[in-house]
């Protein structure tokens, strides 16, 4: 069942962009990254199954940091063992840290990405989604009734995103709003404060945009030997389909198409961001905000991202 986890991991994913850029991590900031990522897999194993573990992303520690800045939570953590270290202890967020709303968030959004593959991946694709589904839907039906209001978002903004790959439309920036949509609902979802939920939800809207484009390109290569849909490919009018290779000058092309999107975007990723008040994990959001999502999106347009999170995929502590 492991391989098959490895299986749908290694294809395209819709989580995995939002990192730290850890160069310019200072040493303790690194251990209360790495504490958080650790303390939400032991929390999604505790509150939704073990299998639920393995589909844990970088993106949701972010959302973890946040959730606790939003809540000025203090940071409880303890030296233990876990599945990826076994032998040596490491600094792990107690369960008194509450990760309930991540892991939820986390289940929901990698539940309907499962259905998504079922129904418009490739032979290998939806061969891993039906082997994995049926280890989500207890654990959805769980985070569904934890956070009712969450998942009937999760699931409108699906039906559109299905609705624009259908329809084929060229439009980035219509084909960037059904994950800015879901990125919108979860981030609104992490206060009550309307005046700050409002800037949440901001933020989460860009944050989508940002995945959505970073993803885009980041799959064009393949999408573009499968004939899959990508607004990339077809803003600049490139033939898909074939097992065609993409042309160094198209690969060139498709680069600053989505550098120019992405640039406006972490624009006013960062104008929202110095508006919200994050307390005491500011430094390690700071550092995500303005180092790590520009690093990683230089990383797949250089082509060198997917080869990364392939190498990072057996490590818990690799940012």
């Amino acid at each position: 069942m492991v391989q098959i986890f490895k299986l749908w991991q290694g294809g395209e994913e819709l989580f995995g962009y939002i990192r730290a850029y850890k160069p310019f991590l200072r040493v303790y900031e690194y251990e209360i990254y790495r504490s958080v990522y650790c303390g939400l897999c032991k929390a999604m194993g505790r509150r939704y199954g073990f299998f639920t573990r393995f589909t844990l992303s970088y993106d949701f520690t972010f959302l973890s940091l946040v959730d606790m800045a939003v809540r000025d939570v203090q940071l409880d953590a303890q030296a233990q063992r876990c599945v990826a270290h076994p032998l040596k202890k490491t600094l792990c967020a107690t369960c008194r840290n509450d990760f309930g709303f991540p892991s939820g968030a986390a289940v929901i959004l990698t539940y309907h990405k499962l259905k998504d593959d079922l129904a418009d991946k490739g032979l290998k694709g939806k061969i891993a989604a039906a082997a994995m589904l049926p280890f989500f839907r207890k654990p959805y039906k769980l985070a569904r009734e934890s956070f009712p209001e969450l998942a009937p978002k999760i699931e409108q903004a699906m039906k559109l995103q299905q609705r624009v790959e259908k329809e084929k439309t060229p439009s980035v920036d219509r084909a960037c709003e059904p994950t800015a949509a879901m990125m919108t609902a979860v981030f609104g979802a992490l206060t009550e404060d309307k005046d700050q939920k409002r800037l949440l939800e901001r933020f989460g809207y860009l944050l989508g945009r940002y995945i959505y484009i970073t993803d885009a390109l980041d799959d064009a290569a393949e999408d573009a030997k499968k004939g899959s849909y990508n607004p990339l490919l077809l803003t600049l009018g490139i033939e898909a389909g074939g097992g065609r290779e993409l042309t160094k000058k198209e690969r060139a092309s498709l680069g600053r198409l989505a550098q120019e999107s992405v640039n406006m975007t972490l624009g006013e990723i960062g104008y929202v961001y110095t508006l919200l008040d994050f307390g005491r994990f500011r430094p390690i959001l700071d550092n995500i905000v303005y180092m790590g999502l520009k690093n990683t999106f230089s990383s797949v347009k250089s082509g060198k991202f997917r080869k990364q999170r392939r190498i990072g995929r057996s490590r818990a502590d690799v940012v």
